[in-house]
Order: C-alpha cells, then sequence, then structure tokens
C-alpha cells in the first residue's frame, strides 16, 4: 500500500519492532519525537487542509458473525468494532483499542496493513505470557512510550493498567490488582501502584513519565520518568500522586472554576500531555484542569467550555490548542488556548456516516471516541460508531482559518 501523505513528509523510523540494543541507540531521536508521531500509512483521498477521509476500516462490523477481520492486509478493508481510543508510537505506528472486538490493532506506518498486538486469546492478563494469548477486557484508554517499546492499556471496568512489551509482544499488570478488584488508594497500596479504582485514562510525557487518571480515588498518579521496574509493578520510588487526594470535589459553582482545598476533585476522564509537560485531564465537578509542566501546580486551565463529558482529549504541540471528541453531539472540537468558546472542525451534529473527501465540518459522525494527531499535523478521529478511524487533514489549518 503507498505511503499516506503525513507519513511520507515526516518519516522518523523502521518496523514497530526493534532489537533492544538497536532501540537504545536511537533512544534520544526517538524520544524528541514522542509528542509528534508520523502518520498513518494508509492513504488519504484529499490534500486539503479541513478534509476528512477514511484510513482504517470498512464499517461492516458483522454483527451476526462478529466484527473482527482483516489481519495483514489492507487497513481500509480491516473489520473494527466499536474503536475508541487511540494512540501514535514513535516510528509512525497507530494503535486501535478495538473496544467491542476486545483487541488493540495496529497499522503499520509502511505497509499500511493491520494487525492484533493485543487480545484474542482465552488467558486471564494476569496470567498470560504473550498479549494475544490474553481475552483482553475492554479498553478505556492507550498510551505508547517515548521509545516506542511499550503499549500501555487502561481497562477501567477491571481496575487496571496493563503494560505490552512491544519489542516481544509480552503483556504485565502494571498498576492495580491482579484479580482486578477497585480499592482505595492508600499509602500503602500507593507505594507499587498495588490499587487502583476505575482508571479512565493514561498517557505519556515528553520526558516518558506515565500519568494515570485514577478516577475513583479522584488522583493523578505519575509513574517514571522511566518504569523503574524489571518486570511487576514499579519500584515505590519512581511513583507519585501528582493532584488530587481522593475527597469528593465540592460543588463547582462554589469555586467559579478555582481549585478547591487541598486539591479534591470528582469523577476523572482522558489525560493529554503537551510538549511542555503539561498534564490536562477533565474533572467532571470542574471542568478542564492543568498540571503545569514547569512549576508542577494544579489549577485550572483558561476554562473552555468543553462538552459535559469528552470522550477523548488531544493537544496540539506546537499550538496547545486542545481538542475534544463530544461523542453525545457527534462533533470534534477545537479549543485555541485563551479562547472559551470552541470551532467545530468535524462533524454536523447529527449522527450518520458521510463526507469523505470533503470538508470535516460538513461530515456526518457517529459518536466519535477517540483522538490522536500525527507528527503532519493530521487528526485521526475514532469514528465509534461508524466502525472507522477517520482523519481531518492538516487540522491546525483548518483551526487557523475558522478563527482568524
Amino acid at each position: 500500500m503507498p505511503l499516506g501523505r503525513s507519513a511520507a513528509r515526516s518519516r522518523s523510523g523502521s518496523g514497530a519492532v526493534r532489537a533492544g540494543a538497536r532501540r537504545r541507540i536511537r533512544a534520544l531521536a526517538l524520544a524528541a519525537l514522542a509528542l509528534a508521531p508520523a502518520g498513518c500509512g494508509a492513504p488519504t483521498e484529499s490534500d486539503e487542509p479541513g478534509t476528512i477521509d477514511t484510513v482504517v476500516g470498512s464499517g461492516q462490523t458483522g454483527w451476526l458473525e462478529g466484527g473482527y477481520g482483516g489481519d495483514a492486509g489492507d487497513a481500509r478493508s480491516a473489520r473494527l468494532n466499536a474503536p475508541r481510543a487511540l494512540a501514535f508510537s514513535a516510528d509512525g505506528t497507530l494503535y486501535i483499542a478495538d473496544t467491542d472486538n476486545n483487541r488493540v490493532r495496529s497499522v503499520d506506518p509502511d505497509s499500511g496493513t493491520v494487525n492484533t498486538v493485543a487480545g484474542g486469546g482465552s488467558r486471564d492478563w494476569a496470567g498470560a505470557e504473550s498479549a494475544t494469548e490474553v481475552a483482553l477486557p475492554e479498553v478505556t484508554d492507550l498510551a505508547v512510550d517515548a521509545y516506542g517499546d511499550t503499549l500501555y492499556i487502561a481497562a477501567m471496568l477491571e481496575n487496571q493498567v496493563a503494560a505490552v512489551d512491544l519489542t516481544d509482544g509480552s503483556i504485565e499488570i502494571l498498576a492495580g490488582r491482579d484479580d482486578g478488584t477497585a480499592i482505595d488508594m492508600r499509602e500503602r497500596e500507593a507505594e507499587r501502584l498495588r490499587g487502583l479504582w476505575w482508571p479512565s485514562g493514561v498517557a505519556v510525557g515528553p520526558d516518558d513519565t506515565l500519568y494515570i487518571a485514577d478516577s475513583g480515588n479522584g488522583r493523578v498518579v505519575a509513574v517514571g520518568p522511566h518504569r523503574g521496574r524489571d518486570t511487576g509493578h514499579p519500584d515505590a520510588e519512581h511513583i507519585r500522586v501528582v493532584a488530587g487526594n481522593g475527597a469528593a470535589a465540592p460543588d463547582a459553582g462554589s469555586w467559579e472554576g478555582g481549585t478547591p482545598p487541598d486539591g479534591e476533585f470528582g469523577d476523572l476522564g482522558r489525560l493529554t500531555v503537551g510538549d511542555d509537560g503539561s498534564v490536562y485531564f477533565v474533572d467532571a465537578t470542574l471542568g478542564l484542569r492543568k498540571i503545569d509542566g514547569y512549576d508542577h501546580t494544579v489549577g485550572p486551565a483558561w476554562n473552555p467550555d468543553l462538552p459535559r463529558n469528552p470522550q477523548a482529549l488531544a493537544v496540539a504541540p506546537e499550538s496547545g490548542t486542545l481538542y475534544a471528541a463530544d461523542g453525545a453531539r457527534n462533533r470534534v472540537l477545537a479549543y485555541v488556548p485563551g479562547r472559551r468558546q470552541p470551532v467545530v472542525v468535524a462533524g454536523t451534529g447529527a449522527h450518520g456516516f458521510s463526507g469523505d473527501g470533503g470538508p470535516a465540518r460538513q461530515a456526518a459522525l457517529d459518536s466519535p471516541g477517540g483522538l490522536a494527531i500525527s507528527a503532519g499535523g493530521d487528526l485521526y478521529i475514532a469514528d465509534t460508531h461508524n466502525h472507522r478511524i477517520r482523519v481531518v487533514n492538516d487540522v491546525a489549518v483548518a483551526v487557523g482559518e475558522l478563527t482568524d
């Protein structure tokens, strides 16, 4: 399959599986690209800024036969079933939470072919040797480390975060109990991430720190900046709580968007990290929060008028523009820093499927549930109930035209 436009103009590496010595040599170069991965190799139909195309998925779910198919084949012919979270690795590989197929799929940036990297087996992931042996639970979010060696999988309903070694295909529980029990992250449990409660999001920062939104505990936990372990749970010295104290937040109205005493938060949503290391996350009570990448304080961002329950967030590395998936209204919104009101970058508001090859704002989406930005500046959307991955070309240019 021919190379996609964004992959061709931002090539950063070769195949997804690398030998240990080779990846160490390339470590510094890959780390510099951690927040700006190359685009997926599937071809697009138009190069015009703001146009939308399908890059993965035929749209055929096959409810009676099951919605899974297409491994080792063309990305646009693959069968996905309600895809949600998306993540890019540094070499441009796109990872997709193929949610209702209980798998994680990858799209190779060179060939544009789809393969399964996790799920499809019958074993519990606490005891599986290979990620493809696992009977994968519903995946909430995905993230890839700065070197492209580790894929992090958050399973909110299982109260766990797992790590897949992309060099050998092994999988292990990184955070949470092996039996999936939800527990309060008390001090003794926090020492080795032995307890999580509804982890709703994962994200990796530019220094390779892993952030986990431990929603039920009202906290954001940081691991790293390196994993600090050989196998299993990280060492205690590499784990810290960076936001929240586990107490319920007061009513937002009484604080007028400010930070309540003692860092109390409500339920947490997805996470995203800017290239300055600032972490953005949604608190159900107080709205968008920001952990400053320089002084590590927690407070409101610029108070954008976010959807009530954004399904996904992504932040553009250079401009800091925040993108949010409004699944309930079948739209994707962009928030320029300092501006409260968004601009619509994709979706008419009506659910359905239409618009490929034309302006994204005139296209129909159906419950978009995942976002990722490529190094080429294209916005990838998990068009969940259309069972496709779609791309908005040169989204920053399109947003600039709408906000000038």
